[in-house]
């Protein structure tokens, strides 16, 4: 990046001054310095954010452009949207912070990041707070974010841009340079450095700063949630202290960072009573859609269990009379018919041989018997898994009891029988709990 290139700058004008000046007085990286740098780099690229238990925290400090320069201490806002990324896939996180300390940047890469903070501000809680300084481009950015916390003695505002022109045609002139541009195109080389800037090109550059001002206002307006007017309101190049940007709707809280993150951490952590008083609608939606799928596996279950004991036993009745008389057993069975409807249809076990008949009698009251067991057996509490579940509260306070404190044992139990915890929601639900 030359400081001498025409750039659009979104960027704190005292701190884009001071920038430059250090870029001066450094002059530019040896090899060496640059190869370090580049190691470094890619060591940070490995670690794009950090966590704080469910919070994933971005950092976003110092000037920012698209590609950064770590030589020149600018942080890039491709690597900041990649952090911001990563933690939005991340399962694990259940809330992202952007950490913010920034004067802005160049406007080049600012409205990418944003457009990246909207999208994952709408997948996860997105989070920020301004420790000392959030201005131009980094409110250009951090305005997406579902809340703004800052301290009272931060610096938060400077909404607007800046072009630089350098006028180096003095120098020139010193040096004995004549530098001609040819161009193809009236406004091909207008603004350059090596002219002083004419009305048309101030004209021309205006416009430019113009319509990327337009876009920063559209921006803070959307993530800020106000008219286009109230964004003017706060969009005046000024640079307020949190109390005053509080009252301007510029941020939403002054507090510390540390009770910002705990408050943060508490939402994310919203106890279930707080969450059915709170959200009533979507509390009874997740315990009816709960029931449903419990009444519908305690179906499932018992008639597999009555299915298992069929087919034992139609099993023993095949032994006792024979496959012949067992298949019909089986078909009698597979109808559905109570065992005494069973009985009026003695034509089905007549007995095969008039000389076996008290042997066939015999067989057949064993059969009959063994089939109103099968089709009595769905009556059968026995039959019904939840006759066994065992009782939720119990098994908490058998693990409090064991030195665990209710919430982790309530944890536990639910993970390792889950059951025990259906059947307590689905108890609590018909007492109107």
């Amino acid at each position: 990046m030359s400081i001498q290139s025409q750039r659009l700058w979104a960027m704190e004008p005292q701190r884009l001054a001071g920038l430059f000046r250090d870029m001066k007085a450094r002059g530019l990286p040896d090899t060496a310095a640059v190869a370090a740098m580049a190691a470094s780099g890619q060591d940070r690229e490995k670690r794009f954010y950090e966590r704080q238990g469910v919070l994933a925290v971005v950092d976003m400090s110092g000037p920012l452009s698209k590609d950064g320069s770590y030589w020149w201490g600018i942080g890039s806002t491709r690597e900041i949207g990649a952090g911001l990324l990563q933690a939005a896939a991340d399962p694990s996180v259940k809330a992202i912070l952007l950490d913010v300390d920034s004067p802005g940047g160049t406007v080049d890469g600012t409205e990418e990041l944003a457009g990246i903070a909207r999208i994952v501000a709408a997948q996860k809680p997105l989070y920020v707070y301004a420790s000392d300084l959030m201005a131009s481009a980094a409110y250009w950015i951090g305005s997406q974010a579902k809340e703004i916390g800052t301290q009272a003695s931060a610096q938060i505002g400077s909404i607007g841009v800046v072009l630089t022109h350098t006028d180096w045609s003095g120098w020139d002139e010193q040096m004995g340079v004549d530098i001609t541009y040819l161009t193809a195109g009236h406004f091909k080389a207008m603004g350059n450095p090596d002219e002083p800037l004419s009305d048309e090109a101030r004209a021309y550059l205006q416009q430019q700063l113009d319509e990327v001002y337009g876009l920063f206002l559209d921006a803070v307006a959307a993530g800020r949630r106000v008219s286009r007017e109230q964004a003017m309101a706060m969009a005046d190049g000024k640079i307020f202290l949190g109390r005053q940007a509080l009252e301007l709707g510029l941020v939403d809280r002054l507090e510390s960072r540390a009770d910002f993150i705990n408050r943060i951490v508490q939402e994310v952590h919203m106890d279930l009573k707080t969450f059915k008083a709170e959200h009533a609608d979507t509390a009874a939606a997740h315990r009816a859609e709960v029931e449903t799928e419990l009444s519908a596996k305690a179906e499932t279950d018992r008639q597999s269990a009555v299915a298992s004991e069929q087919s034992r036993v139609l099993g023993i009745v095949d032994v006792l009379v024979g496959e012949e008389l067992g298949a019909k057993v089986a078909a009698v069975v597979a109808s559905g018919v109570s065992a005494e409807q069973a009985k009026a249809m003695g034509a089905f076990l007549a007995p095969a041989a008039a000389g076996q008949q008290g042997q066939e009698s015999e067989a057949q009251r064993e059969a009959l018997g063994l089939l109103k067991e099968a089709t009595q057996k769905p009556l059968d509490n026995a039959a019904d898994p939840r006759a066994t579940t065992p009782d939720f509260d119990a098994l908490v306070e058998a693990e409090i009891k064991g030195g665990l404190s209710r919430g982790k044992a309530v944890t536990k139990v639910i993970k390792e029988h889950p059951e025990a915890h259906a059947a307590w929601l689905s108890k609590r639900s018909k007492e109107g709990k």
